[in-house]
């Protein structure tokens, strides 16, 4: 029971300092964790958001090994909670 009191307390005195410092940005910043081809949704690109927005019809660019790869969004999919992401 006192541990958990104590976590408590760390995590409180934490958080509010360190909730000041953070700071948002509009200018996009993403990093894309993989790209894969969905039965049913053609390719699709897994990332993880920073900053900024995405919305429906936003053109994209991505580095690829290639050069650049510039694309529409067409949908922004979310995953189910407490589902596992990885096709098997």
């Amino acid at each position: 029971e006192g541990m958990g009191n104590l976590l408590s307390l760390i995590v409180d005195a934490c958080q509010g300092p360190l909730a000041k410092r953070l700071m948002y940005s509009e200018e996009l910043q993403a990093t894309v964790l993989e790209v894969k081809a969905l039965a049913g949704l053609g390719t699709t690109i897994d990332c993880i958001l920073v900053n900024g927005t995405l919305r429906e019809g936003d053109t994209m660019i991505v580095a690829g090994s290639d050069g650049p790869i510039v694309t529409q969004i067409r949908s922004l999919l979310m995953p189910q909670p407490l589902k596992e992401l990885r096709v098997k």
